[in-house]
């Protein structure tokens, strides 16, 4: 085993956010102790209280048990990066209207400058746009640190690729693309990977390294993209979206098969929305009116107004309708609601006079209720009376209910369901008083 590990070097990982918890677990399970740095004191106390700050499968269990074992723990301090060999950069970069917010790490890159000594390793993990280590970054580290990177001190651009949901299994098997600044760097930074037993991808430049991560979301949301307009489209030759793309995707092409994801109720999350605006706004940089990343988030943002819109085309109009929405998380199996399409979706409907509820089994209450003023409700009661449901998350606990369960608590008369991550199959609805409608899926009705 490496020494590194041997030794349970300590690390720091700066932003213990989703990203950077999900990390700290993962070094803990290799064998390191990790210090994590956040600016909130809320988080900080909450991870030194023993709690996760994210609810994720085989995260927040395991992040627990290596905080309550003095593994895991939290400062707002950076007085704890002399300490470490190695310093992880994990802190947001969210949208600010349409363009790139590095305020919050080019100010962690300060405060890291200020603490730095020779021979330790920096990686970068936040999204960023491209060539900004190299432009931004890395002159503010040596301005404040008095070093030379690349020389002095190790620095690589390493950018997170994991889904929520699966976070902890990404991390264990998805390579590593690895943009070291120097030589050497690539060299450091490549040893402390491979002494975590992880596959890597060498590239040759931290901005090459930066690209790498924003074409991954380009292409994944001008895909889902391309999978919601076979959608929209099969909706209106009266097929099922899901027959066709599954047809679709048998045809061998290049080194795989074409691979056309699912349709559904939105995109949401952090790196899906804002990547392909990081991508559009670089061009424009260069003098480039880049097309595709554009058009992706242009169809791609219609698609929660056209979930209330099947609702529409349903019901005689919305105005005093009791609907039901199943999950408000922007993902299955998370608690994560940022840019979360439901909230679009609860907003059109009440506009449109609707009754709202809204259930998710992984959501704090608390949370709903800042983000959209409503009260979540549990299942089953959340169906009780409704004249809709919108499955709007494909959260596991909802292909539990069937036709049977939902026609106990709906409406007298029957109700509908708009199923938007295709949680239901059509045909279990013949025969029942539920009618069906999928997106891309048409409708099912007694």
């Amino acid at each position: 085993m490496n020494d590194r590990i041997q030794n349970k070097d300590s690390i720091a990982v700066i932003g213990f956010g989703y990203v950077g918890s999900s990390l700290a677990t993962l070094l803990a399970d290799r064998g390191f102790d990790v210090h994590g740095v956040d600016v909130d004191p809320e988080l900080v106390e909450k991870v030194n209280d023993g709690v996760c700050p994210i609810q994720e499968d085989q995260v927040t269990e395991r992040f627990e048990r290596y905080a309550d074992a003095g593994r895991i723990s939290a400062t707002t301090s950076f007085d704890v990066i002399g300490d470490c060999e190695t310093v992880i950069v994990t802190v947001g970069t969210p949208l600010a209207e349409s363009d790139p917010d590095v305020s919050a790490v080019k100010a962690a890159t300060e405060s890291i400058g200020r603490h730095l000594r020779e021979g330790q390793l920096v990686i970068y993990r936040s999204t960023l746009p491209a060539t900004l280590t190299e432009s931004v970054l890395v002159p503010i580290l040596e301005t404040e640190s008095g070093l030379e990177a690349g020389v002095d001190f190790d620095l690589a651009f390493c950018p997170e690729r994991m889904a929520e949901g699966t976070a902890f299994e990404d991390l264990r098997s998805t390579p590593v693309v690895v943009g070291g600044l120097t030589e050497q760097s690539q060299a450091a930074t490549e040893a402390f990977w491979e002494g975590m037993g992880l596959d890597m991808v060498s590239v040759s430049s931290p901005t090459a390294a930066e690209f790498a991560k924003l074409a991954d979301n380009w292409w994944i949301d001008l895909n889902i993209a391309l999978a919601n307009e076979v959608a929209l489209l099969s909706e209106e030759l009266g097929v099922d979206a899901m027959e066709v793309i599954t047809a679709a995707n048998t045809l061998p092409k290049g080194q795989h098969n074409v691979n056309i994801l699912y349709p559904g109720a939105g995109v949401g999350g952090s790196c899906l929305i804002k990547d392909p605006w990081f991508v559009a706004n670089l061009g424009d940089e260069y003098g480039l009116d880049l097309q595709t990343p554009r058009t992706s988030r242009r169809v791609n943002e219609q698609m929660p107004g056209h979930m209330v819109e099947l609702l529409e085309g349903e019901l005689d109009g919305l105005d005093g309708a009791r609907v039901a929405v199943l999950g408000y998380a922007f993902k299955a199996g998370t608690d994560d609601t940022r840019n979360t399409p439901a909230a679009e979706v609860v907003e059109e409907l009440r506009e449109s006079g609707a009754e709202v509820r809204v259930s998710d089994p992984f959501v704090p209450a608390a949370t709903v209720e800042s983000e959209v003023a409503l009260t979540p409700s549990r299942l089953p009661e959340a169906l009780d009376g409704a004249d809709a449901v919108l499955v709007v998350t494909g959260h596991e606990q909802y292909r539990s209910l069937t036709p049977d369960t939902l026609a106990e608590h709906v409406g007298s008369s029957g109700a509908v369901l708009v199923d938007g991550r295709f949680t239901f199959e059509p045909g279990e609805f013949r025969n029942t008083p539920i009618t069906y409608v999928g997106v891309g899926r048409g409708e099912t009705r007694d």
